[in-house]
């Protein structure tokens, strides 16, 4: 593979992504959104700035500080709403760029005349997954810069902490966007028209996002592993009304028909059961997640743009809150097994491409 050659192609590349229509249309979509939600973010940040300050002025620093869940309001919780839309956006974007890189130049006949220069087959694969690439980090470049401006607009300015985290959120969004962009251009080297690699992309996106909603709903989860244990003694609800047209409930449990200390031995039972079926629920949900880039995108993005909540962890029984650099790191480092997983999409279909490219037949 000679760089030269390796850089015209990708530079060519990049230049056809950033002058196209197709690509202008979905940078100013995710602009405008960002614009947006982080206008209406800051404001109900304000809002609760507001709140939180009331309160501290109320019962004093030090009691606030024993409650951790009671956290200062962080302007990042704009960027988890924008995850949420991007978390589809985004894949839209990926497979809109490489769903047709390999096949227009199969149908216009292109790709053949290219291949009769003396030009290798892995260099034109390579520069334009690497042109593709360039593009989409242009377009995160420009959202996390129009970011940074709306809250600066708005009167906050982000600590280093927070500026690290929404580094990371660009990252990470660039990743997302990258997996479905090497899934589609695997289709458009697999296949001879690009409808038909436009298709079989959005089938499988669409599969990836829809066995992942199913397998970790409730349903989903008592089809594979059964129902929950049952909670021991006789339940029983007692309903009332607190208005004309409303209404509300409270349910309890007794020992009724148990003998003496039969209660407290299938209480013992019951806990042990129900954490071995939410152990087994929560490795239904972690691996339907790896599989699926825009539900592990979701997942990295909440626990980097949600500092002090998401890092609530419980030692001897309390919750303790922590926040900063060393949190952040810490609770990513629980999160590794998804980070591969986000690395490992782009990686895998690129490599596929890549092998599919080189031996394929093109006449």
């Amino acid at each position: 593979m000679r760089t030269e050659a390796l850089r015209v192609i990708a530079a060519r590349e990049f230049h056809d992504h950033v002058r196209s229509r197709r690509f202008l249309c979905l940078l100013g979509i995710m602009l405008v959104i960002a614009a947006v939600g982080l206008a209406s973010g800051t404001v109900q940040y304000h809002k609760d700035l507001d709140d939180y300050n009331q309160a501290r002025t109320a019962v004093g620093d030090e009691e606030l500080a024993q409650t951790p869940l009671i956290t200062k309001p962080s302007p990042l919780f704009a960027f988890y709403e924008m995850a949420l839309i991007f978390s589809s956006l985004g894949a839209v974007t990926g497979i809109a760029m490489g769903f047709d890189l390999v096949t227009r130049e199969k149908e216009s006949k292109s790709l053949k005349i290219l291949l009769s220069h003396p030009i290798y087959r892995d260099e034109v694969i390579t520069g334009k997954a690497l042109g593709g690439a360039a593009a989409i980090a242009l377009a995160i470049f420009l959202l996390v810069g129009v970011s940074c401006a709306v809250l600066l607009m708005s009167g906050v300015v982000p600590d280093l902490d927070e500026s690290i985290r929404i580094l990371i959120f660009g990252l990470l969004s660039f990743l997302m966007i990258v997996s479905f962009f090497a899934l589609a251009l695997f289709f458009s080297t697999v296949t001879k028209t690009s409808g038909s690699a436009l298709v079989s992309t959005l089938i499988v996106f669409i599969t990836l996002s829809s066995a992942t909603y199913l397998a970790t709903s409730s349903a989903g989860v008592t089809l594979l592993i059964g129902e929950p244990p049952e909670f021991p003694g006789v339940t029983y609800d007692y309903s009332f009304m607190t208005g004309p047209n409303s209404g509300s409930g409270i349910m309890g449990v007794s020992d009724e028909g148990m003998a003496p200390g039969e209660f407290e031995e299938r209480m013992e039972e019951y806990e042990i059961e129900s954490k071995v079926y939410q152990g087994k629920r929560q490795a239904i949900e972690d691996t339907f997640h790896l599989i699926s880039p825009d539900r592990n995108y979701e997942k990295l993005t909440f626990a980097v743009v949600r500092p002090g909540l998401v890092a609530a962890t419980v030692s001897d029984g309390e919750i303790v809150s922590e926040d900063g650099l060393s949190a952040l790191f810490a609770l990513l480092g629980s999160l590794a097994s998804n980070i591969v997983a986000i690395l490992v999409f782009p990686a895998a279909f690129f490599g596929l491409s890549w092998i599919r490219f080189v031996r394929e037949d093109i006449r």
